[in-house]
C-alpha cells in the first residue's frame, strides 16, 4: 500500500515563502555628503541627524528600506548622475539640482548660515557689510548666497579670494588661527553645537546677525522611481504629526549662537 504524502510541510513552506516575500522591503540608496550636525559622513560610516531620521523612516513603514552611503560635497551631483544613489537628505533644490530630473519633498526643517570673524576690540556687525579686501573661508562644494550659489572653485577663489576647507569645523579652526582668513561662513546649527562643546571659544568669535542664506531642508528624489515624492511627503507628515522629527530637532538650537 502506497504511503500518502502529507501536504502540511509543503503548505508550511509556501506560507513561509509568501510571508518572507511580503516582508521584503525595496532598498533605496540615499547619498549623504558630510554636513554636520545633520550628516556625519566619513569613510564608509554615516551618522548624525540624517542617520537617525532614516532609522525613523525605516521603522515607520514596511515598503522601503532607506540605506545611506557616503558621498562627497564636490562630486555628489556627478555621483547621482551616474546612478549610484537616488535620494539626498538635508538638501535643497537650489543647491545644484536645477538641471536634474528630480523632485523635492515638502520642507521638514529650516536652517541658515551666518558669518563669523575673530572678536577684536572695536569690531562689530559693520565688519560683515563689505567683503572687499577680505578673505572668505567656506567649504568645498558648498553653495553660498553671496556668491550667487556658484560653487565653482576657481570662480570663488578669483572673485572672493576664497579659502576652501572640508568642513565647518575646518572653517572655524582656520579662522581662529588668524592666518588664512578674515570671515568664515558656517551653518547656525553646527556653530551652536560647536559653542556648546567649546564654550571657551564663545568670546573669541563675533557672530553676524546678518545671514548669508536661510534654507529649507527637503529630500531630493530621482523622478520615476518608487517611492514617489508623494509617498516621501506622507512619511514626513506622519513623522511630524507623531512628534518623532521634533524630538530630533531638539538637539539643535540656533538661537544659542548669540549672547544672552
Amino acid at each position: 500500500m502506497k504511503k500518502q504524502l502529507s501536504m502540511k510541510p509543503i503548505i508550511f513552506c509556501l506560507l513561509f515563502l509568501l510571508a518572507a516575500h511580503a516582508n521584503t522591503k525595496e532598498t533605496i540608496i540615499v547619498g549623504l555628503a558630510h554636513f554636520p550636525p545633520f550628516i556625519e559622513a566619513r569613510s564608509d560610516n554615516v551618522s548624525g541627524l540624517a542617520a537617525k531620521m532614516l532609522d525613523l523612516m525605516n521603522h515607520h513603514q514596511n515598503k522601503y528600506q532607506f540605506q545611506a552611503i557616503p558621498t562627497l560635497p564636490a562630486t555628489r551631483h556627478e555621483t547621482f548622475r551616474l546612478g549610484r544613489y537616488d535620494m539626498s537628505m538635508f538638501d535643497n533644490i537650489a543647491w545644484g539640482w536645477q538641471d536634474f530630473n528630480v523632485d523635492a519633498s515638502d520642507v521638514y526643517l529650516q536652517g541658515g548660515e551666518v558669518y563669523i570673524t575673530q572678536a577684536i576690540s572695536g569690531r562689530d556687525e559693520a565688519y560683515f557689510t563689505d567683503f572687499k579686501g577680505k578673505t572668505i573661508i567656506g567649504i568645498q562644494g558648498y553653495h553660498y548666497k553671496f556668491a550667487e550659489y556658484n560653487a565653482d572653485e576657481e570662480y570663488l577663489k578669483q572673485t572672493f579670494n576664497m579659502q576652501l576647507t572640508k568642513s565647518n569645523l575646518g572653517s572655524i579652526k582656520m579662522l581662529l588661527s588668524g592666518e588664512r582668513g578674515d570671515i568664515a561662513v558656517v551653518s547656525m546649527s553646527f556653530l551652536a553645537k560647536y559653542l556648546k562643546d567649546n564654550p571657551s571659544d564663545r568670546n573669541r568669535l563675533l557672530v553676524s546677525r546678518k545671514l548669508d542664506q536661510t534654507y529649507q531642508h527637503s529630500i531630493i528624489l530621482r523622478k520615476g522611481i518608487k517611492p514617489t515624492i508623494e509617498e516621501i511627503n506622507t512619511i514626513l507628515t506622519e513623522l511630524t504629526q507623531n512628534g518623532a522629527l521634533q524630538k530630533l530637532w531638539k538637539s539643535i538650537d540656533p538661537n544659542s549662537i548669540y549672547p544672552n
